[in-house]
């Protein structure tokens, strides 16, 4: 008989732990395990991403406290399903995990987390505390985060797993060259456009070699609340022109395909699946030197690590750095880097090997 796994998140909308979903989904082993999925609220733009036909899908549409009957209907649900294991993705629905576990006290309960989560609340950090032991398992995506759940949430080591992000991009890379002379170079973001991914830091660093007469563009591929802002922010630097807001884009494959080089800019970070699937495109990368990113790329080539976007001195190295960062060389060392160390596969047999503890 297959174990039978439910994996409860928010929302699959875009953003890492959700495309870290949908990898867990298209690679693990169904003829093992069952599998459902049950994504609480109704943004679903990354649904179709799911191409494994043996999994079940089940949207909740618990978009507010308000909504009690669809609440009812999910707990009613998974009851009738009793998983063996519930492996739960971002802060709430861990948390709704250790109280379903109250209901299910045969089922074991993973929980995952991605970010440093650095916005939580007393309130929210009292509750984590006061129910973790609800939990038999905790995974975290870098030595950064598993260090920081130590300290400060007080989990148990013997119960922490460091399980890198993955990723699932193995067509053929870009090798196309590019020089200062002939090309407009094309940076890449993929994000969220939130505060806390500080865009504004990238637009300023794209005004900023524009000034060194370099012709550089950005595309910025992700929605959020701060659109409005950044596209008068680019207005103010007169690089609106320069500056490509996608929305929120399916076809991923294509926008690394599209990009000379991968930047991140955020104020924290945990382990960022957007620069793993840059590093697999064969894409040099530019980032904050912040959380789980130096963990991955301080010793790889082709990268470089800024700790102010806004420091001249830290724009020189960017300039510098575009100088050599292109070519057949450079995309093949960066693809096998991803390969070796993220590949899917990979991580869903190391995946497993956590359900198996359990059996």
């Amino acid at each position: 008989m297959r174990t039978k796994i439910a994996f409860i998140i928010p929302t699959l909308s875009l953003g890492g732990a959700e495309k870290q979903q949908i990898n867990i989904l298209n690679g693990i082993n169904t003829l093992q395990y069952r599998v459902k999925l049950y994504v609480l609220k109704d943004q679903t733009q990354l649904l179709n991403q799911i191409k494994n036909s043996d999994i079940e899908v089940e949207i909740c549409k618990i978009n507010s406290f308000k909504n009690f009957k669809n609440f009812y209907l999910f707990i009613k649900s998974i009851k009738r399903y009793n998983p063996d294991i519930i492996h739960s993705q971002m802060y709430n629905a861990n948390i709704l995990t250790r109280l379903i576990k109250c209901i299910l006290p045969n089922s074991k309960i993973i929980n995952h987390f991605h970010g440093m989560s650095q916005w939580m609340s007393k309130l929210k950090l009292l509750l984590d505390k006061s129910t973790l032991f609800l939990v038999d398992r905790f995974i975290v995506v870098s030595q950064k985060s598993y260090d920081l759940r130590l300290e400060r949430e007080k989990y148990p080591a013997e119960k922490m797993d460091i399980l890198y992000n993955s990723v699932n991009l193995h067509s053929k890379i870009t090798m196309d060259l590019f020089s200062l002379d002939n090309k407009t170079i094309t940076i890449g973001m993929a994000s969220r456009l939130i505060p806390l991914k500080n865009i504004k830091a990238a637009i300023y660093m794209l005004f900023q070699l524009r000034q060194k007469n370099l012709d550089v563009e950005l595309l910025i591929a992700g929605d959020g609340s701060e659109m409005e802002d950044l596209q008068f922010y680019a207005q103010e630097l007169a690089v609106e022109t320069k500056v490509t807001f996608l929305g929120f884009v399916e076809n991923m494959k294509k926008f690394y395909d599209d990009i000379d080089i991968y930047c991140i800019s955020s104020l924290t970070e945990d382990l960022p699946l957007s620069v793993i699937e840059a590093m697999m495109s064969g894409k040099p990368i530019i980032s904050s030197n912040v959380g789980g990113i130096p963990d991955i790329l301080k010793s790889v080539d082709y990268t470089l690590l800024v700790n102010d976007f806004y420091d001249k001195s830290e724009i020189e190295k960017i300039y510098n750095m575009l100088r050599y960062c292109h070519g057949k060389e450079c995309a093949t060392y960066l693809h096998n880097i991803a390969m070796t160390s993220f590949d899917n596969k990979s991580y869903c047999k190391k995946l497993e090997n956590i359900y198996k503890d359990f059996e």
